[in-house]
């Protein structure tokens, strides 16, 4: 718990200071700086095919300069998700309904160039997985490993535009994912249905976001 709390309090310090150092001059201030976002947007984080799994998420503006983003994040199509699942090995399958849906609360403050922006925000999870273990036919300890999970994300990046219409997200999204339940049920011989076993726990997740989109303005 105290390492929770040391993470979300460093995270905190990183996503404000640029809002601390924007404070030197009113002309200069990220903060009252006059600036459109778009009115909706639409992006795919690539670099979750090498990490957790590509994530397609919509901005929809609420109140400048405050956005709504709600993503469904494909875990099965990550390299690093399938990896922790299976280790790339025969005996284990991750399944293909494994995903998760968030929605985040995201704030762009405009840069001195009008073109690009700093964004940050605050997201929440949810995560479902599910998958196979010692598969083999003549061994009768496999088991079906079920997962749901919420996590807690914190995003800061950064938006370049490209054109009138389309934009680069690059940013961090560190967080921590709470187990709701992680247990294993055999599937095969007398033991068919019994719990195999319980693996809840909360860790630390972070995904790297390089993102292609497009945004729509009024």
């Amino acid at each position: 718990m105290k390492k929770t709390i040391l993470i979300f309090a460093v995270l905190f310090m990183l996503f404000e200071s640029p809002l601390l150092f924007s404070q030197r001059s009113s002309n200069n201030n990220l903060l009252t700086r006059k600036g459109k976002i778009p009115i909706v947007a639409m992006s795919l984080n690539l670099a979750g095919f090498a990490m957790y799994g590509p994530v397609l998420q919509i901005d929809f503006k609420f109140k400048h300069p405050f956005c709504l983003t709600p993503w469904i994040r494909y875990s099965y199509a990550g390299a690093l998700s399938t990896y922790q699942w299976t280790n790339f090995e025969s005996d284990s399958e991750y399944d293909p309904t494994s995903l998760a849906v968030g929605l985040e609360l995201k704030r762009f403050l405009v840069t001195s160039s009008r073109k690009t922006y700093i964004y940050y925000g605050g997201a929440a999870e949810f995560i479902h997985d599910k998958g196979l273990h010692n598969i083999d036919p003549d061994y009768n300890y496999e088991y079906e490993q079920i997962r749901y999970a919420i996590a807690a994300y914190a995003n800061l990046g950064y938006r370049f535009k490209m054109g009138q219409a389309f934009f680069v997200n690059l940013g961090i999204m560190p967080g921590v994912a709470f187990d709701i339940k992680n247990k294993g049920y055999y599937t095969k011989g007398a033991s068919e249905g019994l719990e195999y076993g319980s693996f809840e726990k909360i860790k630390f997740i972070g995904m790297i976001e390089c993102s292609l989109g497009w945004e729509v303005y009024k």
